[in-house]
C-alpha cells in the first residue's frame, strides 16, 4: 500500500530586531542583517494606516516648532536659537525618526574657535550605527553610510563620526543620539509600535492579497496532489521550494498554474479550497488590523488622524475628539516631545542658550480649544498671597455645595484620589453614557457592569507622607477641615467648577484649581472619593456590599486600564510630599 504524505507551505517573518555585537564590525547591529530601519521604512510606505499615523504623529510632536515664553524679554538669545536650528527643518526631521525608528540623529557643528556650537544639522537614523561602547559604557563614535545594504562596496563603506562631547571639541563635526528607552538594547531605541508590526505587515499583505487576485482573475487557494508516486524529501523540498516560488504569498495570489504530463492518470489533481464564509473573514481582519495598530501607536482616537470608525458626521464626535486629544496629547505626545528637549539639552548647553524652551502644541481641528504652548511649568499659587476676600469666596461657595447623597444611597468604600485623569475620565465620561447636557443633574454617576448606579461625591482631609514644618495650618485648611469633620462632600463638578469662577486665583492670569494644589506650599492635604450604592430597599448586607464593591472596581478597571487614561496622578499627593513643597521655584 502506498504510503501519502502531506505537505504544508507557510512563511513566516520576525518584527522584532536583534542587535547583533559582531567582533568583526566596529558597530552594533540593528537587527540581526542590519537592516531593521529598512523594515520599518517598508511598513511605512507599504501600510496606509500606519504611515498615516507615523506622520500625523510625528507632526503633532513637532507642532509648531520651539518657542518660550520669556523669548520677548530675551530677543538676542531668541534670535540666536533662530539661527542655530535655522528654518527648524532639522528638528521636524528629528521628530518624524523618533517617532519611525525609535531613534533621531542630530549633527552639531562647532564653531571655528570651538566655543560655541554654530548649527545643527539632521543626519537620517537609518544611515547610523551605533560604535561598541567603551569599559564605562560611554559610545565614543558612531558610524554613517548610505547605503548599508551595500556597505562592502568602496563607494558605500561606513564613515566615523565622533559622538557629541564639550570635553572632546576635536572634531569640529560630531553625532548627538536621541533615542527612546527600552529594556531590550543598550545602543538603539525602538520605535514605540514595535508590538503592532506583525498587524502592519498583515495591512500590506492584505492589501496585496487583493490587489493581485483581482488582476490575477480571483483564483482560490489551491491543493495539489501528484499521482506518480513519492518522492525522495530532497525532491519534494524541490519541488515544494519551486511551487512557492511561482504561487505563494500574497503578490502571487490569482496567477495561472500550467501543468504537463506524459499522461492523464499521473497528472496532479488540483483542487480549490473554499474559505468558509471568506467574506466576513476578510471583513473581520481588516477591523482587527485597524485596532491593532492603532493600540500599537496608542491612539486616542483614529479621527485626530482623520481615519474614519463606523458611525457618521463629526457633529456627534466633537466631545469625544476633544477628550481623546487632550489624553493623546498628555500621554503621547508630551512624553515625545520631553525626549526631544531633553535629548537637545547638551547642545544648548555648550551653545550657552537659558531660554526654557517647549514645542507650540499642535491643533488638529479649528473647533479645539486653542491653545499656544504645551508647557508643564504651572504650579500652584502660594495662598499666603491671597487676599482674605478670595479666601473667604472659596469656603462660602463650598458651603453651599454639599452633596452628601440622600437616604435611598449608602456608603460602600472609600478610595484615594490618585489618579489625574482617571476621575477626570470618569466623570467626563458621564454626558456620554447618561447622554445629558449636565451631568450634575444625575443622581448617580455610574453604572457598574451589572447595572448597580453608584454615587460618587469628594472630601478634605490631611493626606501628607511627609513630617509637618509646623504645627501651625492656614485658615482656608482649617475651615477645609472643619467643613469635612461636620460632613461636607462634594461633586466633582462643584470642585471643578472654582477654577472657572474664581480667576483671582490665578498666578500669572493662570486659573488655580484647589482639586490638584489644595491649599498650595507646604500644604498637608488632599482628596478622598467616597462611594455610595443606590440600594433604596435599606442598609446593604456584608453580601450584597462586597457584591457591589466587586462591581464598582470593575468598573473602575474599566477606567484604569483603559490606554486611553494616564495612570499617575497627584489629587491624594499633599503638596508638601511634592519636590517643590508645592511651591514655584
Amino acid at each position: 500500500m502506498k504510503k501519502t504524505q502531506f505537505s504544508v507551505l507557510d512563511y513566516q517573518g520576525t518584527n522584532v530586531p536583534q542587535f547583533a555585537d559582531a567582533n568583526n564590525n566596529e558597530w552594533i547591529s540593528f537587527g540581526a542583517d542590519n537592516l531593521y530601519p529598512l523594515y520599518l521604512e517598508e511598513l511605512y510606505t507599504s501600510s496606509s494606516i500606519n504611515g498615516a499615523l507615523v506622520k500625523g504623529i510625528s507632526d503633532m510632536i513637532y507642532g509648531g516648532g520651539l518657542d518660550s515664553d520669556t523669548k520677548d524679554e530675551h530677543v538676542d538669545e531668541w534670535l540666536r536659537l533662530q539661527k542655530l536650528f535655522g528654518d527648524g527643518e532639522a528638528l521636524k526631521r528629528a521628530c518624524f525618526d523618533l517617532k519611525l525608528y525609535g531613534n533621531c540623529y542630530l549633527n552639531p557643528i562647532w564653531s571655528q574657535d570651538r566655543t560655541t556650537i554654530a548649527e545643527v544639522h539632521h543626519v537620517p537614523a537609518s544611515n547610523v550605527r551605533v560604535g561598541k561602547a567603551d569599559d564605562q559604557d560611554n559610545v565614543t563614535e558612531y558610524y554613517y553610510s548610505p547605503k548599508w545594504a551595500e556597505a562592502k562596496k568602496p563607494e558605500y563603506t561606513p564613515q566615523v563620526i565622533p559622538a557629541f562631547s564639550t570635553d572632546d571639541r576635536t572634531a569640529p563635526s560630531q553625532l548627538l543620539q536621541i533615542k527612546l528607552y527600552n529594556p531590550v538594547s543598550f545602543s538603539y531605541g525602538l520605535c514605540d509600535y514595535v508590538g503592532s508590526t506583525n498587524y502592519i505587515e498583515l495591512d500590506r499583505d492584505i492589501s496585496e492579497y487583493h490587489l493581485a487576485n483581482i488582476k490575477n482573475g480571483l483564483m482560490p487557494s489551491m491543493m495539489i496532489s501528484f499521482h506518480n508516486g513519492i518522492p525522495t524529501d530532497e525532491e519534494r523540498l524541490d519541488i515544494e521550494r519551486g511551487l512557492y516560488q511561482k504561487f505563494g504569498g500574497a503578490t502571487n495570489a490569482g496567477k495561472m498554474l500550467i501543468s504537463f504530463n506524459d499522461n492523464q492518470e499521473d497528472a496532479p489533481s488540483i483542487e480549490p479550497i473554499q474559505l468558509a464564509d471568506p467574506h466576513r473573514m476578510y471583513e473581520y481582519l481588516s477591523k482587527e488590523v485597524s485596532v491593532k495598530i492603532l493600540s500599537g501607536h496608542r491612539v486616542t482616537s483614529p479621527l485626530l488622524f482623520g481615519l474614519r470608525n463606523e458611525g457618521g458626521g463629526f457633529g456627534s464626535n466633537a466631545d469625544e475628539m476633544r477628550d481623546a486629544f487632550d489624553i493623546f496629547q498628555t500621554t503621547v505626545i508630551d512624553n515625545f516631545q520631553e525626549v526631544i528637549l531633553n535629548g537637545i539639552r547638551p547642545i544648548l548647553a555648550a551653545a550657552s542658550f537659558t531660554l526654557p524652551l517647549h514645542f507650540k502644541k499642535y491643533v488638529p481641528a479649528s473647533f479645539f480649544e486653542k491653545q499656544e504652548t504645551v508647557t508643564t511649568d504651572i504650579r500652584p499659587q502660594h495662598f499666603e498671597s491671597l487676599k482674605k476676600k478670595d479666601k473667604e469666596v472659596v469656603i462660602s461657595y463650598l458651603k453651599t455645595k454639599n452633596a452628601k447623597p440622600g437616604a435611598d444611597y449608602h456608603l460602600i468604600k472609600s478610595d484615594s484620589v490618585y489618579d489625574v485623569q482617571f476621575d477626570e475620565f470618569l466623570h467626563s465620561n458621564k454626558r456620554r453614557q447618561f447622554d445629558i447636557e449636565e451631568p450634575s443633574q444625575e443622581p448617580y454617576d455610574v453604572i457598574g457592569p451589572k447595572g448597580y448606579r453608584f454615587s460618587v461625591r469628594y472630601y478634605y482631609e490631611e493626606t501628607a507622607q511627609t513630617a509637618a514644618q509646623s504645627n501651625a495650618s492656614r485658615d482656608f485648611c482649617q475651615e477645609m477641615m472643619a467643613l469635612s469633620d461636620s460632613g461636607f462632600e462634594y461633586r466633582y463638578e462643584d470642585i471643578q467648577e472654582m477654577e472657572g469662577e474664581n480667576m483671582e486665583f490665578a498666578h500669572n492670569g493662570q486659573p488655580y484649581s484647589i482639586w490638584l494644589h489644595k491649599g498650595g506650599i507646604y500644604c498637608r492635604h488632599g482628596w478622598v472619593r467616597n462611594i455610595y450604592i443606590y440600594a433604596p430597599g435599606g442598609e446593604p448586607t456584608e453580601v450584597e456590599t462586597i457584591e457591589y464593591i466587586t462591581d464598582w472596581d470593575n468598573e473602575m478597571k474599566r477606567v484604569g486600564n483603559n490606554f486611553l487614561v494616564a495612570q499617575p496622578g497627584e489629587e491624594i499627593v499633599a503638596p508638601i510630599d511634592t519636590a517643590s513643597r508645592g511651591a514655584y521655584e
